[in-house]
């Protein structure tokens, strides 16, 4: 039983490594969006962040013990790295203020809490934000799965086409509420997965015809893929499309890792991807214009700057594990115990 249960975070760990790889490739952009062919890499790439993610989810003892799990998981590293980020490239443009087109001004620091406008100074951070509003809507939506099932997945479309309406609608909700509401299924589907379903379980009978699933979801990604905006909860395809496609990429993704199993630097990045998510775009700010300067080749510089920057994540991530491990989301800065005593 121990045998399996490494195996399978092996796998998921595979799964989430080759899921912050694509983050990195698309925001560098340049060479790499001509192999996003008909949107086939976007239409999942993020709805397969939220739905790992529902692979973890647990209630532990309580809402008040899961909310400062979540805190210490998600808002402290969010926090660090958003003040961290802000106030590196506010030092760096108060001593060579050309490195930046734009004056660095205080008020970027409340652009998370106005809108979903871009978060120039580390734009992926959102994410933790949506992620955290995502795991508190299903701690209440999960209480329906013992005695009322149905009733759980009818809630949880409601609520992800609801979000999803707001999006088409152009409304925006704080704090990204709207994206979480639209990620909901992907997060239960992930949730689900992991305790009802073959595919996170390790020589399964149905694994000798993963190839033929994998046939089968490209068609359909091939048939449905549009772009997808999470971000700003902009979807230019209708529902259907949005989640189908977004489904069948993600199941596209999770056999060929069960197949694989394990890459030891790509399942280490997996491991460790709240890291890599919240340091790679900082690093490309700065190495971007560097290899600009010397290399001129559209995919050899799309190439470079990928090696270099996960690189650089890889040499970060044991340091940062090492020294500030509380605010990296390894060991916890609050509590329990202690936020419960003085919270009586």
């Amino acid at each position: 039983m121990e045998d399996n249960k490494h195996e399978r975070i092996d796998f998921v760990d595979l799964t989430k490594g080759i899921c912050i790889i694509l983050v990195v490739m698309s925001h560098i952009g340049g060479a790499f969006d001509q192999l996003d062919y008909d949107s086939m890499l976007s239409c999942f790439r993020m709805p397969l962040y939220f739905f790992i993610s529902g692979i973890f989810f647990k209630s532990y003892e309580g809402l008040f013990g899961f909310v400062i799990r979540k805190i210490n998981k998600l808002i402290i590293p969010f926090l660090f790295f958003y003040i961290s980020s802000f106030l590196l490239k506010y030092i760096v443009w108060k001593i060579a203020p050309g490195v930046f087109h734009l004056p660095v001004s205080w008020k970027e620091l409340l652009i998370v809490f106005e809108g979903h406008d871009l978060i120039r100074f580390n734009p992926p951070l959102w994410f933790l934000i949506a992620l955290f509003n995502c795991n508190i809507l299903f701690y209440f939506v999960h209480f329906l799965r013992d005695k009322h099932l149905f009733t759980m997945f009818i809630v949880t479309l409601l609520i992800g086409s609801t979000g999803f309406y707001l999006g088409k609608q152009q409304i925006v909700l704080p704090v990204y509420l709207d994206v979480a509401m639209t990620a909901l299924p992907f997060y239960v589907a992930g949730f689900w997965i992991r305790r009802y379903n073959f595919f996170l379980f390790p020589h399964h009978r149905f694994d000798k015809i993963i190839p033929a699933f994998i046939s089968l979801a490209l068609v359909v990604m091939y048939l449905t893929a549009t772009p997808l905006g999470m971000r700003t909860n902009n979807y230019p395809g209708n529902i259907f499309q949005v989640y189908i496609a977004a489904f069948a990429g993600i199941f596209t993704i999770m056999l060929l890792c069960k197949k694989i199993k394990k890459l030891a630097i790509v399942s280490y990045l997996g491991r460790y991807s709240i890291i890599t998510l919240s340091i790679h775009a900082p690093i490309l700010h700065f190495v971007s214009p560097l290899l600009d300067h010397y290399i001129h080749n559209s995919w050899l510089q799309a190439i470079v700057l990928l090696l270099l920057t996960l690189a650089i994540c890889l040499l970060l991530t044991p340091l940062l594990l090492k020294v500030i491990p509380q605010l990296v989301a390894q060991k916890d800065l609050l509590k329990i115990d202690f936020c419960k005593r003085n919270s009586l």
